[in-house]
């Protein structure tokens, strides 16, 4: 009779107007129930997702253990089961691990302070307003206030106050430099003592306070599709950028000859200041000529063409250009109709890359245009060849001096000679004044 009473005991509902302790038999005043042991747990009723959702109008706090899917404890809040996270605390994982840890030595009156990861603000006594998140965050922050370290080793060596790192290792040079912004993997400041610098963008580094740097040194291109205002915080609605000043003028870049010309094909309307004339320049559309060799009478002389006997002078660029005609002499010596083909070619001779062929019929002397089909991209420094050779029966004399006026290149086959011509570029630098 005793099990029977026990277990009808068990099927009816009870009223316990005190604490209920199992293993203990004085459970803490301030519990309902406590479960104490050494040696088991605490194991809540296990089901799968199915069975969980299927309990009926579940009171709130009720806590099951789903067994499937999501596994975890589940808590109902009142209006959804709500999975409860994995969090822990174990220094000597070699695995991550979430840890919320008291910093040592912080006073009662630090306010408004948190700190998650290992060592996250670990160093602060006295400091209010402090956010640190991820490993070694603001490590060392110590009295000062109002920073935010997001990410691994984020302002980790910083003791001023007032800065904001986002990202691996975002403002880990900071050290008693304040009101700094990085933001990116690896944003940093170049000096440890900067004040009020920016730094936008993966392994960006401004180094001068007051500052902002965007991207590393990798960034070739920032745009907008908005005004900037320079000077200004209300800039023209039709200007792409305003620059305001009554104290400052407008510094453009200043380079010599040499330097300008090794801008790799510079846009139309590039504006720089020549350091070596003294002349502001801008860069225009307008043909201009890369490499001239003009006619001279007093050094004159002829080299013909047919389909066997090729002329082939070579020429070096002396800038980024684009070249997209050339411009011969053709003397009215022994000329006899033809069409003649240029070919242009990278290096010395024709063993190199073809980038042009163009072709032109030739039946008078004079000067003759051969426009490329498109422009050729030339590189400064870069040898090319032009190989002329005329097509069918034509033959053709070109114009040549004879006193080797052009250092760059030669007549191959004849190197005291050069042909008169003129390389058109399809831009040109003009002076502005």
């Amino acid at each position: 009779m005793k099990h029977f009473s026990l277990l009808l005991a068990a099927a009816l509902p009870t009223l316990a107007l005190a604490q209920v302790g199992v293993g203990t038999s004085s459970p803490d005043a301030s519990a309902a129930l406590e479960v104490s042991s050494t040696t088991k747990g605490f194991l809540p009723p296990r089901m799968t997702a199915t069975q969980r959702a299927a309990i009926a109008s579940p009171a709130t706090g009720m806590m099951v253990y789903q067994t499937d899917g999501t596994a975890g404890l589940y808590v109902y809040s009142g209006s959804t089961w709500i999975v409860q996270a994995d969090w822990y605390v174990d220094p000597d994982a070699s695995t991550s691990y979430f840890s919320l840890n008291k910093p040592a030595n912080v006073a009662s009156g630090a306010l408004n302070n948190l700190g998650i990861g290992t060592t996250a603000l670990n160093a602060l006594t006295d400091g209010d307003n402090n956010t640190a998140l991820g490993y070694d965050a603001a490590k060392a922050m110590t009295s000062n206030g109002n920073s935010t370290a997001v990410g691994y080793s984020a302002l980790s060596e910083a003791t001023g106050g007032g800065n904001t790192a986002l990202g691996r290792a975002a403002g880990s040079g900071v050290t008693s430099g304040t009101n700094n912004t990085l933001i990116g993997n690896q944003s940093d400041v170049a000096s440890n003592n900067l004040t009020n610098a920016t730094a936008l963008g993966y392994g960006a580094t401004v180094d001068a306070s007051n500052a902002i740097q965007l991207g590393n040194t990798s960034v070739t291109k920032v745009t907008t599709s908005g005004s900037v205002g320079i000077g200004t915080t209300a800039p023209a609605a039709n200007a792409a950028l305003e620059i305001s000043s009554t104290s400052k003028g407008l510094l453009l870049p200043r380079m010599t000859t040499t330097q300008r010309s090794a801008i790799a094909y510079p846009s139309s309307g590039l504006l720089i200041y020549n350091s070596t004339t003294g002349k502001f320049q801008g860069y225009t559309d307008t043909e201009g000529v890369l490499i001239n060799v003009a006619y001279d009478a007093a050094h004159w002389g002829g080299i013909a063409i047919n389909t066997s006997s090729p002329i082939r002078q070579t020429f070096t660029a002396t800038s980024n250009e684009s070249l997209k005609s050339v411009v011969l002499k053709v003397d009215s010596y022994g000329l006899v109709a033809g069409t003649v083909e240029l070919k242009l070619y990278s290096g010395s001779g024709v063993s190199g890359t073809l980038l042009a062929t163009t072709t032109k019929s030739v039946s008078a002397a004079g000067y003759h245009t051969f426009t490329l089909g498109s422009p050729v991209a030339l590189t400064s420094g870069d040898t090319y060849t032009l190989n002329l050779i005329c097509q069918g029966s034509g033959f053709v004399y070109f114009d040549m001096r004879t006193d080797y006026p052009y250092a760059g290149g030669e007549v191959i086959g004849n190197t005291t000679y050069d042909m008169v011509m003129s390389l058109i570029g399809s831009g040109s630098w003009v002076d502005l004044h």
